[in-house]
């Protein structure tokens, strides 16, 4: 079994992204034998309303008759935007998402304001970790458009003690950079930290040395589809030396935890 932290629907707006619609991204999954996806809504990155994402996320998902069992919807919330806290509610309490997505480089504000520490902490009441992809394209190929920053462990170190029930998932960056700056801070808390493995770039033994570094307990795995393709995920577990159990743990027995599955 496979559970995917880090994938998406919607267009993104400096290239085309292909398999970006609910059936593709289901096609894909069973392609790559994944059974569950968590799953955003690139439009609501975009939107001047995130909610409107977020709705079309619902709504697409329902319509999905062959995948929606397999879809964990994730809501992006923007903190600076009026009425976030209805768009919050709604999301968990009537679309039953399973998690909240931030993009605090896209949206112009920081993980520590008092409107992201009172997110991100309502989110902790309700058992709803947060998901911080550090970016979603290499810097050395984006678009003139584009941001120019990534989510940084320097950018999260203050919500991490403003927010110590809350529970995070850092993606789709320098997963082990980030750990070593984060690792005072994790032991202390009383939320987890955990960290995917998309952009280490890395096999074999070197892998299995980043894997022990950062603790089998705290890795989840995560794909970010459609951006990058899947099979370089697959290859580094393929070689990893790591016993069954530990393989299980990092294919899905932490998310299934964590998400309450």
């Amino acid at each position: 079994m496979i559970i995917d932290i880090n994938t998406y629907i919607g267009h993104w707006p400096f290239r085309q992204i292909m398999n970006n619609t609910p059936a593709q991204l289901g096609s894909l999954m069973d392609d790559a034998g994944i059974d569950l996806a968590c799953v955003s809504n690139l439009n609501a990155i975009f939107y001047r309303n995130t909610q409107d994402g977020n709705k079309e996320l619902h709504d697409q998902i329902q319509s999905s008759k062959s995948y929606k069992d397999r879809f964990l919807p994730f809501a992006i919330i923007n903190p600076s935007y009026p009425g976030w806290e209805k768009d919050f509610m709604q999301c968990f309490n009537e679309f039953g998402m399973k998690g909240l997505e931030l993009y605090p480089c896209y949206h112009n504000y920081k993980l520590s304001d008092s409107t992201a520490v009172q997110l991100v902490n309502m989110a902790a009441e309700k058992g709803i970790p947060v998901h911080l992809p550090c970016a979603l394209e290499n810097r050395r190929q984006r678009h003139w458009l584009d941001v120019e920053e990534d989510i940084t462990a320097e950018g999260v170190k203050e919500v991490l003690t403003l927010c110590p029930e809350a529970d995070f998932i850092i993606s789709n960056g320098p997963s082990g950079a980030i750990y070593e700056q984060l690792s005072p801070q994790i032991g202390s808390r009383k939320g987890k930290i955990y960290f995917d493995f998309s952009r280490a770039n890395m096999i074999d033994s070197d892998f299995d040395r980043f894997i022990h570094s950062i603790g089998v307990d705290h890795i989840v795995f995560g794909s970010a589809m459609p951006f990058q393709y899947i099979d370089t995920q697959l290859v580094k577990l393929y070689f990893t030396k790591l016993d069954q159990a530990d393989k299980e743990k990092i294919m899905y027995a932490n998310l299934k935890e964590l998400l309450k599955l």
